[in-house]
């Protein structure tokens, strides 16, 4: 706005303090953070994570206020330069491209060891899979391209000298985010579980003998098909280890290696099996579809029709009506 609409050239907006490009990139990954487990156990406090920004604002600020008195353009041009003001103007923009690089990757790897912690260890459908935040974080990716070409248009080449639509295609696309971050937010309801759990990447898969995996397949067999815990909508993988008498760890590698899926897809898998053979056979007809699904284990009706979509290519009401 201090450009498109004018305002640089004013005694007032000239100089204005903005350095808060180091502000957004640890923001983001501060709040992946905090919806996936706790701020404390981050290794640093997480205002260190904002000093860089901090000491950028203190410089600008310390520029603006020293060139407010002027009224003189060229004197304000000259005691901001004995400041040093492009110079670290253009350290910053590298240092947004860099700390983009650096907060998304930190950010995409602490989703994903979300991700993978829920489908492994978690059954109950009211914890969130965060997808739009993955998108949200691959779309900041494409506008982090986006921003380091404009740099290297402006500092490699005289394009940015005049022309300015670079920087209004690269602010339309932040704007378009922010519209998606407020969509997104409006979507949103109290979460009732927030995740305080991450996983250890070498104590995920503990080795278990060849001859120990079908015994404890058959186990795996007897409680879901026979005693159907699947319908405890809380089920975890701890539990399900506790009644097996194994540890996590060996429950964890015997799914995988023996169904080639996650528990949390194990367990949906057997509740939308059930869900289905109630819809075919007429079982429990005084409920209705979502008291079906919750009789069956689901405790949430947004993911009960996502997980069955997913596993039937049809909605509940679709596939009931096929099979009448």
């Amino acid at each position: 706005m201090l450009h498109t609409l004018g305002l640089w050239n004013t005694r007032l907006f000239r100089y204005f303090p903005l350095a808060i490009d180091l502000t957004i990139q640890p923001l983001l990954y501060l709040y992946v953070v905090s919806v996936t487990g706790s701020l404390s156990k981050l290794r640093r406090p997480a205002i260190l994570h904002l000093l860089p920004s901090f000491l950028l604002m203190g410089h600008a600020l310390l520029v603006y206020v020293r060139v407010l008195p002027l009224d003189d353009f060229s004197e304000k041009s000259k005691v901001a330069a004995a400041f040093a003001y492009n110079a670290v103007k253009e350290i910053e923009d590298y240092l947004s491209v860099l700390s983009f690089g650096i907060y998304l990757f930190l950010s995409i790897s602490r989703l994903r060891m979300y991700r993978s912690w829920l489908y492994d260890t978690i059954s109950d459908s009211s914890y969130p899979t965060y997808g739009w935040l993955r998108n949200l974080l691959l779309l900041i990716g494409g506008l982090t391209v986006l921003l380091l070409a404009n740099i290297t248009l402006d500092y490699g080449t005289d394009y940015g000298q005049t022309n300015f639509f670079h920087w209004q295609l690269f602010y339309f696309l932040m704007t378009v985010i922010i519209y998606y971050i407020g969509f997104q937010a409006s979507k949103q309801t109290n979460l009732p579980i927030q995740a305080t759990v991450t996983v250890n990447k070498a104590d995920q898969i503990a080795p278990v003998s060849p001859e120990k995996l079908p015994q404890i397949r058959m186990g795996i067999e007897a409680l879901l098909e026979k005693e159907r815990i699947y319908r405890n909508p809380t089920l975890t993988l701890t539990e399900m280890a506790r009644r097996l008498d194994v540890s996590p760890n060996a429950l964890s590698f015997t799914i995988s290696t023996s169904y080639e899926k996650s528990f949390r897809d194990l367990i949906n898998e057997y509740r939308v099996e059930e869900v289905k053979e109630k819809l075919v056979t007429g079982r429990l007809s005084h409920l209705s579809i979502l008291g079906i699904a919750l009789d069956s284990g689901f405790n949430s009706e947004a993911s009960f029709y996502r997980v069955f979509k997913k596993h039937t290519n049809c909605s509940p009401k679709e596939f009931q009506e096929q099979h009448r």
